[in-house]
């Protein structure tokens, strides 16, 4: 887990962040973290990208995804471990792991899973219902 970064050591785009209320920053690093997907997908603004979708499935290889990493890395000032795409491979996932080094307190509970079957499309579609709204 990355760790948080001092206050006099933030790049622009965290400052930014913390600017926000509360309530919007997440969101914002979420649009942030998937412009660089779509960046590296070669996709437009306009096109859709889920964010609870493999986007390794949706074309991304590994050597684009070490470019996001790194791009991630100095838009936000804090070392990614280098599994970090790799092990989270929806865009929901990368955010909730940065979220918790840029954002702190603002990161994806940590609680264990429950397991079986169903319990992961049910997360999936609370999830989704949290972020439409």
């Amino acid at each position: 887990m990355p760790s948080p970064i001092p206050s006099e050591e933030r790049p622009r785009a965290v400052e930014e962040l913390l600017a926000l209320p509360r309530p919007d920053r997440r969101d914002a690093l979420e649009t942030l973290v998937s412009a660089e997907f779509r960046r590296a997908l070669l996709m437009s603004e306009k096109d859709d990208l889920p964010p609870d979708e493999n986007y390794f499935a949706l074309g991304l290889t590994s050597l684009r995804a070490a470019e996001i990493k790194q791009r991630l890395e100095e838009k936000l000032g804090c070392e990614l471990d280098a599994s970090l795409l790799f092990d989270n491979a929806t865009v929901r996932q990368v955010v909730d792991f940065v979220a918790e080094a840029v954002l702190p307190g603002a990161g994806a509970p940590a609680a264990a899973e429950p397991s079986g079957p169903g319990h992961r499309q049910l997360v999936d579609s609370l999830l989704e219902d949290l972020y439409e709204h």
